[in-house]
């Protein structure tokens, strides 16, 4: 069944998301790994992009062990995640191609609530279709059911879509739907063109 449908991950493949280099422009690195601990790799960071919690009660709570004179700093970088997650902008031109050849681009990313803020700073979400956000359903990837969503939404086959994302789990729980997919944790550009054009994706 030929590929009709391009779908994307958004941290660490639209955007750079960089844990360790939002750390190191913040903080001082003794306490980077605290920090890490109670922030990004926090049970309420995965609960923020589930919708559990909105970001100024996820924070409050990642706050809670920290020592109060890095709050104002924790909180700042963790707001800050337009500037702290620039657009990637190789990926642009491969997206413009993408959509130019007749492929629809849609969107399925483990994120929070402030998706909208994303729309005005990534340039290549002007080619998109339509976008799935974990937080306005209240389920996230690996989980199957955000998928189906994403099939139910905008009517599309698994077997017909070609699915791109920096998370082995997340491209494996993809394949078992029966989507195609590429693991994007290498960053390599060149393995990524040469994975859809083995799926017979004109690129």
């Amino acid at each position: 069944m030929a590929i009709k449908n391009i779908v994307f991950d958004m941290g660490g493949v639209l955007v750079d998301f960089d844990a360790k280099r939002s750390l190191s422009t913040h903080f001082e690195p003794e306490y980077h790994a605290l920090i890490n601990e109670k922030t990004f790799a926090s049970p309420e960071w995965k609960l923020m992009d589930k919708g559990d919690y909105e970001v100024e009660e996820a924070i409050e709570i990642m706050c809670r062990d920290l020592p109060a004179e890095l709050h104002d700093e924790v909180k700042k970088m963790i707001l800050d995640h337009e500037g702290e997650m620039p657009p990637i902008k190789r990926m642009y031109p491969i997206v413009k191609v993408l959509k130019e050849n007749g492929y629809r681009i849609y969107l399925l990313s483990n994120c929070p609530a402030w998706f909208d803020d994303f729309k005005k700073s990534v340039p290549a979400f002007d080619f998109f279709d339509g976008f799935i956000i974990s937080a306005k359903y209240n389920l996230i990837k690996p989980g199957e059911e955000i998928y189906k969503v994403l099939f139910d939404e905008f009517s599309l086959i698994p077997e017909e879509c070609f699915f791109i994302d920096d998370s082995p789990a997340n491209i494996e729980a993809a394949l078992r739907l029966g989507m195609c997919g590429h693991c994007f944790d290498d960053k390599s550009f060149d393995r990524l063109i040469e994975a859809m054009r083995s799926a017979d994706i004109t690129i």
